[in-house]
């Protein structure tokens, strides 16, 4: 047992349905956000450009700077003074996106996320954890037309994961009723008010498993 891990007793583990695919190193249209990871982490892992030479385009001072959270106010974690809504041009979006996220499966990754995962559960039991993984809910047009395929074979790898990890939980956000398009901003991203209503549900179903 690790001591500090001894007062946790569960672990939220959010997955998107393309995460065993997902590389976001090797996602050149998303590559500036390498720089997220190069300040925080000091690494890069399948970047196409070495370390070395992508921290030669900032200075030190820059690398090391940390940017101050926003306040955020424990009692009122939801407490926003406007929230975003869907949009007609967000809604027509939704099959652009889906395009853009299965242009991003990388087959020789999943093997690598497999095990990624694998480690998290195993970490998680060997310290008496009981991990929640979770799919959040999304908008119906994004499930209408999201390939099957790749959905299949989510919940296959995922199922695998609990038949070896019986203790898992798993909870499929996208069977979940009651969320609308009142609830997001995009068409996998929620706004305040849809986050509210899924955190709510995750913390009723972490009071029935405990």
């Amino acid at each position: 047992m690790w001591g500090g891990y001894s007062k946790i007793s569960h672990a939220l583990i959010g997955l998107p349905v393309y995460a065993f695919h997902y590389d976001l190193s090797k996602t050149f249209r998303f590559r500036f956000q390498m720089l997220y990871y190069l300040i925080a982490h000091n690494d890069l892992h399948n970047f196409y450009i070495p370390i070395d030479e992508y921290r030669k385009f900032f200075n030190e001072e820059f690398l090391a700077a940390r940017l101050p959270l926003e306040p955020f106010d424990v009692n009122n974690p939801f407490g926003v003074k406007n929230a975003r809504l869907m949009t007609p041009e967000n809604r027509l979006k939704t099959r652009k996106i889906i395009d853009a996220r299965s242009s991003k499966a990388y087959p020789e990754t999943r093997d690598e996320n497999i095990k990624i995962l694998d480690d998290y559960l195993t970490f998680c039991e060997q310290n008496n954890i009981r991990p929640i993984m979770f799919v959040v809910p999304v908008t119906e047009g994004y499930r209408k037309h999201y390939s099957k395929q790749l959905r299949e074979e989510f919940l296959y790898l995922v199922g695998a994961a609990r038949r070896k990890h019986p203790g898992a939980v798993f909870i499929d956000g996208w069977k979940l009723r009651g969320f609308n398009d009142s609830d997001f901003y995009e068409c996998t991203h929620m706004n305040i008010m849809g986050a509210a209503k899924f955190s709510a549900f995750l913390n009723n179903i972490i009071e029935q498993i405990k």
